[in-house]
C-alpha cells in the first residue's frame, strides 16, 4: 500500500461510548494492501476488521476514483453501556411488534388471532436479527464514500467483537 495518510481522532457517541476513528483515502492500487492494515483497538480481531474493510471497498465499485474510508472502533463497553444498548434493542423489537400487530389485525383470518400472532412473531424475528451487547464487547463501524462517476455513493458496515467472557 502506498504511503497513505491516516487521520486519527476520538469521538464520544451516545451513552458515553468512546470511538477511535481512523480516516484515510484508498485508490484501486491500494486495495491489495487493505488486508495488511492493523487496527490495534480491534485486538485479535484485526483480521476480521480488515476483511470487512475489503468487502466494503469492493461493494463501492470505486473504479479509478478515490474512496474515503473511516474505521471506528469503540473502547470495550461497560456493563451499563451494554444494558442501555440492549434496552434500545428491546424498544425497537416492541415497536416492530406493534406495527406487525396492527398490520395483522387488518388481515381477516378465521379461527386465529392474526394481529397478536403477527406481533409476537414479528418481535421475535427482529430480536433475533438485532445484536445483544455485553460488557467488554467492542463495536466496529466502517464507512466508505466515493464522489464522482454517477454521483456520490456511501455505504456502511459494522460488526461486534464479542468479549472473551461472553
Amino acid at each position: 500500500m502506498r504511503a497513505v495518510e491516516f487521520d486519527r481522532n476520538q469521538f464520544i457517541a451516545n451513552h458515553g461510548i468512546v470511538f477511535s476513528v481512523t480516516r484515510f483515502s484508498v485508490t484501486p492500487s491500494d486495495r491489495g494492501g487493505l488486508r495488511t492494515l492493523h487496527f490495534g483497538e480491534a485486538k485479535s480481531a484485526h483480521f476480521e476488521v480488515s476483511s470487512l474493510l475489503v468487502e466494503l471497498y469492493d461493494k463501492m465499485l470505486a473504479k479509478d476514483l478515490p474512496c474515503v474510508m473511516m474505521v471506528g472502533i469503540s473502547n470495550p463497553l461497560t456493563r451499563k453501556q451494554g444494558d442501555l444498548l440492549n434496552d434500545q434493542r428491546m424498544s425497537i423489537a416492541n415497536m416492530t411488534a406493534g406495527i406487525f400487530t396492527a398490520a395483522g389485525s387488518k388481515v381477516p383470518v378465521i379461527g386465529l388471532a392474526a394481529g397478536p400472532a403477527a406481533g409476537y412473531f414479528g418481535r421475535e424475528l427482529v430480536k433475533s436479527k438485532l445484536p445483544a451487547y455485553h460488557a467488554g464487547d467492542v463495536i466496529v463501524s466502517l464507512d466508505a464514500q466515493v464522489s464522482g462517476g454517477i454521483g456520490p455513493q456511501r455505504s456502511v458496515s459494522s460488526m461486534i467483537i464479542k468479549s472473551q467472557g461472553a
